[in-house]
């Protein structure tokens, strides 16, 4: 009983200093474009040499990766937007789902492969959806924990309609994908089954997918950069893939969305 009462009080602490981490963190320091807030420091993330002194929003929990893909679709939204548009969310990060349910303007679909806060539990390397159930699927740091990789971007590539486009955004460090034991490798964080290489390009070109790299640096400036705790490492490196044609003119807000 002593053991069980000790554990609530843990959890009932925990979450009081999540509600109020926002009221420990005031400052204006760091920058958060996602709940538009400041604060003198952000909170770390990560264990051991992974750990990232200044990536969690305080406020609204979104990492590094997530105020670049904010900002991404403050300005691109109008060109990504799809008239008819069901999405799939796989993993969802809570701070990024408003973005996103803006563009479904048919279907918002969540879903993980273990998490009891999305509408579908699934495994990415069999999705139960049929061919071309979506116009749009964003995959963010989920590949690098997954066994085949190969059967989970085959996944998207065979759910994601012909006129679709998905996000997919995984860790990157060098030129060449590292393959690791899941929990049992130093060189890679506990869940990491391998940290990618700008080798990626190549496997998403293999699966069929005409590929435009989002970097940090055309989407945010130095100094939002600075202020946001943004570097290429802890960002990741971003894709949009499409089946057909990727123009990036388009792309770039040049001409009016299509449907």
């Amino acid at each position: 009983m002593k053991i069980r009462f000790l554990l609530a009080l843990e959890r009932k602490f925990r979450n009081l200093r999540r509600k109020y981490a926002h009221i420990l963190y005031a400052g204006k320091s760091v920058y958060c474009p996602i709940c538009d807030q400041t604060f003198r420091k952000f909170k770390p993330a990560g264990r051991s040499k992974y750990k990232r002194p200044n990536s969690v929003c305080p406020k609204c929990a979104g990492r590094e990766r997530d105020r670049v893909m904010h900002l991404f679709f403050a300005e691109k939204k109008e060109v990504l937007r799809r008239k008819q548009c069901r999405l799939l969310h796989i993993a969802p990060e809570p701070c990024v789902v408003p973005n996103l349910l803006e563009l479904a303007t048919q279907q918002y679909v969540s879903g993980d492969l273990v998490r009891n806060d999305v509408l579908i539990q699934f495994d990415i390397q069999a999705l139960p959806f049929s061919d071309q159930s979506f116009e749009v699927v964003y995959c963010s740091h989920v590949l690098q924990a997954v066994e085949d990789d190969d059967k989970a971007l085959a996944e998207i590539s065979r759910v994601l309609s012909s006129n679709g486009w998905a996000i997919v955004n995984v860790p990157c460090r060098g030129a060449s994908t590292r393959e690791f034991h899941a929990g049992g490798d130093e060189a890679a964080p506990a869940d990491f089954v391998r940290i990618y290489g700008s080798d990626f390009t190549e496997k998403l070109v293999q699966k069929g997918f005409n590929v435009v790299p989002i970097t940090m640096h055309e989407i945010a400036s130095d100094e939002e950069q600075r202020m946001m705790c943004l570097s290429a490492e802890s960002v990741g490196a971003i894709y949009l893939v499409q089946h057909g044609a990727v123009d990036d003119c388009h792309l770039a807000g040049d001409e009016q969305s299509t449907d």
